[in-house]
């Protein structure tokens, strides 16, 4: 299914470097290291098709941002994100 266009998703200013942290690893992956084996989750952005245009700014489809959010819902980290739409036309 095709998008029909983008929302940014942007880390709120004052958020704690903490969250920041979470937020980062949730929506790009991270590595860990267990018994010199190195294991990588894929980041949010790679499922939902998505760019990031820096370490809190997201290009996200409009048809994944519902899934986006839900996800950092349920990670206690979704009061910590804005959504911009970027559509100011009135068309569906």
């Amino acid at each position: 299914m095709k998008s029909s266009g983008y929302v940014l998703l942007k880390v709120v200013e004052d958020t704690p470097k903490n969250i920041k942290t979470r937020i980062y690893k949730v929506m790009n992956g991270t590595t860990i290291s267990i018994n010199n084996k190195r294991y990588r989750s894929k980041g949010l952005i790679k499922d939902i098709d998505g760019v990031a245009l820096s370490g809190s700014l997201y290009l996200i489809p409009v048809n994944s941002i519902a899934t986006v959010i839900d996800i950092l819902s349920r990670k206690g980290l979704a009061d910590f994100i804005q959504i911009i739409n970027l559509c100011k036309c009135l068309c569906e």
